[in-house]
C-alpha cells in the first residue's frame, strides 16, 4: 500500500506543482489553496463515524482506478490539465470504493466533491462565461445607474457615462467571486440540518447571488466614477467596495438558509 501511495505520488506530481502554480498565478483561483485543508479538516472531523462504518471492499472498483489511469493519460497526450487534474477525484473515489466499499465513499462523498472548487474550469468554459457575466453585469449596472438618475449606455460590455465610458473587464466578470462563493455556500448547506434538496437548493443560490452581487458592485463603480471620477474604478475604494458587496451577499445566504431551514422544520 504504501508502494503504491509513493508510486501514484510520483506519477502525479506535475499534475499538483502545475495546479499550485495556478492557484499562485492566477487571482480567480487563489481560493484553491485552501480547499484542500479544508477537505481534510471536514474529513477528519467525520473520522469516528468514517471508523464505525463497516468496510465492504469492491472489486469491480478497480475499473474506476483504470478509467483515472486513462483520463491522466488522455489529459497529457492532449494537453488537457483538467482531464488530468479530474483523474485524480476520479481515482481517489475509485479506491476508497475498492478497498472499503460503496458506504465509505457515500461518507467521503461531500469533501471529495469540495475539491472539485479547487481545479480551474477548462479555458474553453472559462471563456464561454466570462463575456456573457460581463454582460449581464453590465446590463444591470446601467438599469440601476437609470434608477438613480445617471445617464447611462450600455454596449456589450462596455457603460457609457457623460464624458467618459467604463469596461467591464475580463477581472470584473465575477468569476472569482462567484468560485469563492460557491465554496462558502457549499459549507454553509452542508452544515444546515435539513434535507438533500434543501440543502441543494441553499447551495444553488449561490449563483444568483453572485451574479447579482457583482453587478451591484459594477453599479458602484460606474455611480463613483461619475460622482467622484475614474479613480473610483481602481485602487483600493474599488477593491474595498467589493469586499463590502461580498459580505452583504453572504449575510443575504445566511438569511435565506435559515430560512429555509424554519421552513424545513414546519414542514417536518
Amino acid at each position: 500500500m504504501s508502494l503504491l501511495a509513493v508510486a501514484l505520488g510520483v506519477v502525479y506530481a506535475p499534475v499538483f506543482a502545475e495546479l499550485v502554480r495556478d492557484w499562485g498565478r492566477d487571482p480567480n483561483y487563489s481560493h484553491g489553496y485552501l480547499i484542500p485543508p479544508i477537505a481534510a479538516y471536514l474529513i477528519w472531523k467525520n473520522r469516528g463515524e468514517l471508523l464505525r462504518t463497516p468496510r465492504a471492499p469492491w472489486g469491480p472498483g478497480v475499473a474506476g482506478i483504470v478509467l483515472a489511469g486513462a483520463m491522466l493519460v488522455l489529459g497529457t497526450a492532449g494537453a488537457e490539465v483538467f482531464t488530468q487534474r479530474v483523474s485524480v477525484l476520479v481515482l481517489a473515489a475509485a479506491v476508497v470504493v475498492f478497498l472499503a466499499g460503496w458506504r465509505w465513499l457515500a461518507r467521503l462523498a461531500f469533501p471529495l466533491a469540495f475539491l472539485l472548487l479547487a481545479i480551474p474550469l477548462p479555458y474553453v468554459v472559462y471563456f464561454g462565461l466570462t463575456q456573457p457575466l460581463q454582460g449581464i453585469a453590465a446590463r444591470f449596472a446601467v438599469l440601476g445607474m437609470h434608477g438613480v438618475g445617471i445617464l447611462a449606455v450600455g454596449e456589450g460590455n462596455m457603460i457609457h457615462l457623460p464624458g467618459t465610458s467604463l469596461e467591464v473587464a475580463e477581472a470584473c466578470s465575477g468569476i472569482r467571486s462567484l468560485y469563492a462563493f460557491l465554496a462558502l455556500g457549499a459549507l454553509f448547506a452542508r452544515s444546515l440540518p435539513v434535507g438533500p434538496w434543501a440543502k441543494g437548493a441553499v447551495f444553488l443560490l449561490t449563483i444568483p447571488l453572485s451574479v447579482l452581487g457583482n453587478s451591484v458592485r459594477v453599479w458602484g463603480t460606474g455611480v463613483g466614477v461619475h460622482v467622484v471620477g475614474p479613480q473610483m474604478a481602481v485602487g483600493w475604494v474599488h477593491e474595498f467596495f467589493g469586499l463590502i458587496v461580498f459580505a452583504v451577499s453572504l449575510v443575504v445566504l445566511v438569511v435565506a438558509g435559515k430560512g429555509v431551514r424554519a421552513v424545513w422544520s414546519s414542514a417536518r
